[in-house]
């Protein structure tokens, strides 16, 4: 094992202490602690996954032939993390995986997450759930498609091989529905909307926003992985209300903000009023003094 860009490299046969083994040290490569620390626990847990699928379903019986080993590479690519495993099945089997997979490759994000969810709340999870499970999981984590392929061997098996492709740093969305109390909240770097909207006194305020503060945790170790201080990042506040244990909240939100700008990210902060709400208005212009970041301001 090498920590020049190899996270794990393994071929042979698969039992309990041998995956508990393989697992300990993929966390003492260099190359796998230099991840941050989302990427390291989606790249730990999409080998954990390959590594039980192989032991719980590949053909057996193999005796000493490595042609029938089952392996695990894991390795970065550029801004990629490449994951492939393989492992012998049944002729029978192929039909079967295929179809799996490329039903899970037609799905977008929330189908896939539905899917998911169904498997998760079945009564009865049998090891074919699981094994569906564990792809349906790869495809979201991974955030791209999983490629495979089927090599003829002998005697009625073949060589089943999948490749999951895992980008660096994926930064998760952050989507909260709007209620009496709470705002409505979405936080989509993908697609570049940034949006706290309505009425804000939440029964837990630390609670509800503890969640967005600790996904510009997040954010910003995105934006610092992604090295791009050109994009604009646009955050908008339209609030109708906030309280006051909200108002402490939306300040250390807009610290976290301004501290992202003072390191050269083009990060700005749209507040919204309506016409006639001077409150809101000044409300704004005070968290703006205080953060020492200048506002633009949006009347409605």
């Amino acid at each position: 094992m090498s920590d020049s860009g190899v996270f794990l490299d393994y071929r042979g046969p698969l039992d309990f202490s041998v995956i508990d083994s393989l697992l300990k040290k993929l966390k003492k490569t260099s190359a796998y602690n230099a991840l941050n620390k989302t990427t390291a626990k989606r790249v730990y847990a999409m080998v954990v996954e390959c590594l039980e699928n192989i032991w719980k379903h590949a053909a057996l019986k193999i005796a000493d032939n490595p042609d029938m080993y089952s392996h695990i590479t894991v390795r970065k690519e550029d801004d990629k993390i490449i994951i492939v495993a393989g492992n012998p099945v049944v002729d029978e089997a192929e039909e079967n995986i295929t179809g799996r997979i490329d039903l899970i490759n037609r799905s977008d994000e929330e189908t896939l997450k539905a899917q998911y969810k169904e498997r998760i709340d079945s009564d009865i999870i049998s090891d074919d759930k699981c094994a569906g499970l564990g792809f349906i999981y790869m495809a979201i984590k991974s955030g791209n498609k999983l490629s495979y392929s089927f090599i003829p061997l002998n005697d009625g098996y073949s060589y089943f091989e999948i490749k999951i492709i895992l980008n660096k740093f994926i930064m998760r969305k952050l989507i909260i529905d709007q209620k009496s109390s709470s705002p409505k909240v979405i936080l989509d770097p993908e697609k570049k909307i940034y949006l706290i909207e309505g009425e804000s006194r939440p029964p837990d305020v630390r609670e509800f926003y503890g969640q967005i503060i600790d996904w510009l945790d997040s954010f910003s170790t995105y934006l610092i992985n992604e090295n791009n201080k050109n994009d604009p990042e646009t955050f908008n506040f339209n609030f109708e209300y906030f309280n006051s244990s909200s108002g402490k909240l939306i300040l250390d939100i807009c610290k976290i903000l301004a501290g992202l700008r003072s390191k050269g990210f083009n990060i700005s902060v749209n507040w919204h009023f309506e016409k006639d709400d001077y409150d809101m208005l000044e409300a704004g212009k005070e968290i703006s003094r205080i953060v020492k970041f200048p506002f633009e301001y949006v009347e409605s």
